[in-house]
């Protein structure tokens, strides 16, 4: 049964792991600890294994179908991307328990809205979004770094944190920085899963059935999602993923409540 509602999940997970910053793991991780009750190890590691196929597939649409990202940031972000993966899953994720993984995944959905909401507010004062930016590479590569070691600890993190540093430190297009996220997510996914399976080898048979059932869904949901979240208005998607992190967030806040009273 649990197969079923892994793949039902990532119908939607998918589409928003192909069209916007979140990831899949916006949507997997919090059902699958919250309502199937699957601890937070488990679903850390489903989320980056699946993301891997699902972003991978949307990366190369946003490729072959020309649509727009930031080159030059993708390459620079790229490599202290992949060592912050790297030193997270060996080194930091081991002595990081289930319920600090829980707290740090809502913390990054938080920052998500904050930039969001941050970009509304700049748009109201006709303050208008550069479609070519610079920024320097150091702060690139802090950041991507800093997104790495996020994605080896809640299985998402890359694409939010780099997407956040673009449209609010660099003034980027909204639909640009999306791209771009999606990229650098998607490089990050594919080395942290290959991590996990050959190196740590913790992508036991559980996993495996979750990710048989849902990889036919994620490879059609998420080029999908990149094809139609580009064709959007900007105010659609924001308002789409704002909902998303309010019910995250609140879902959170409400375990913690119930946990302490």
């Amino acid at each position: 049964m649990n197969e079923f509602q892994i793949a039902l999940t990532m119908v939607f997970g998918s589409f928003v792991a192909g069209g916007t910053a979140l990831g899949g793991g916006a949507v997997a991780f919090p059902i699958m600890t919250k309502v199937l009750n699957i601890e937070p190890h488990t679903a850390k590691v489903f989320s980056l294994a699946i993301q891997s196929f699902g972003m991978t597939a949307a990366a190369l649409t946003i490729v072959c179908r020309g649509i727009p990202f930031y080159g030059r940031e993708v390459l620079v972000a790229l490599p202290m991307s992949a060592v912050g993966v790297a030193v997270s899953l060996i080194l930091i994720t081991p002595v990081v328990e289930g319920a600090i993984v829980k707290a740090i995944f809502s913390f990054l959905l938080l920052c998500f809205a904050i930039t969001m909401i941050y970009r509304i507010r700049r748009k109201m004062h006709h303050q208008g979004t550069c479609l070519t930016i610079n920024p320097e590479k150091r702060y690139i590569t802090a950041i991507a770094f800093i997104g790495g070691i996020a994605s080896g600890l809640v299985g998402s993190g890359s694409d939010i944190i780099l997407f956040a540093f673009l449209v609010v430190f660099c003034n980027a297009d909204l639909k640009k920085a999306t791209a771009t996220s999606v990229i650098v997510m998607a490089f990050t996914s594919v080395l942290g899963s290959v991590i996990n399976a050959w190196y740590l080898d913790v992508i036991d048979h559980q996993i495996q059935g979750y990710l048989l059932a849902a990889i036919p869904v994620v490879v059609v949901g998420a080029p999908l999602g990149a094809y139609v979240c580009s064709k959007i208005s900007v105010g659609q998607l924001v308002s789409f993923l704002l909902v998303l992190i309010a019910a995250e967030v609140g879902s959170t806040s409400y375990h913690i409540y119930l946990q302490y009273h």
